[in-house]
C-alpha cells in the first residue's frame, strides 16, 4: 500500500467486533465506484472468504458529503453463523475514498451494539484532516 494510503483495523478484546477505516484509490474516486468494487471483491468467495451476501445499499451523507452506506448480511465460507457488516464510503481529496466498517455476528445483542458502535464511529470519522 503506498504511503499516502492508510488502513487501520481494531478488534474488540472479546473478538466480537471488527472496526476498520481505510483510505485508498483501489476501486475509484467516488463512493459509488469504491463500494461497487469492494462488493465485487466480497462476492469472490475465494478471495474474501465471504459467502451468500445479501446487500442493502443506502445513499447517505458523511461529513457533509454524499456517501454510500452498505448493510451486508453474510457468513464466512465453511461456517454457517450469520454475520453483518455495516460500511460507509465517502470521497476525500485527491481521489481517495474513505471506507469505515463495523463487522460482527448477527445475533440480536451484537446487532444492537453494532448499530451504536457504527453511529459513534461515523460521528468520529474525520476526512482530509491535515496532520498536526
Amino acid at each position: 500500500m503506498p504511503a499516502s494510503e492508510l488502513q487501520s483495523t481494531w478488534r474488540s478484546p472479546d473478538g466480537a467486533y471488527d472496526l476498520s477505516v481505510k483510505r485508498d484509490t483501489s476501486y475509484g474516486s467516488t463512493p459509488q465506484a469504491a463500494s461497487a468494487g469492494q462488493l465485487a471483491w466480497y462476492r469472490d468467495t475465494a478471495e474474501s472468504s465471504m459467502a451468500d451476501l445479501e446487500v442493502t445499499t443506502h445513499k447517505t451523507r458523511q461529513n457533509g458529503r454524499d456517501a454510500v452506506w452498505l448493510e451486508i448480511d453474510y457468513h464466512w465460507a465453511k461456517q454457517s453463523e450469520p454475520r453483518r457488516r455495516l460500511e460507509v464510503f465517502v470521497a476525500g481529496r485527491a481521489g481517495y475514498v474513505y471506507q469505515l466498517l463495523v463487522d460482527t455476528e448477527a445475533t440480536a445483542q451484537r446487532l444492537s451494539e453494532q448499530t451504536r458502535m457504527f453511529a459513534t464511529a461515523r460521528e468520529s470519522l474525520r476526512i482530509d484532516v491535515p496532520a498536526a
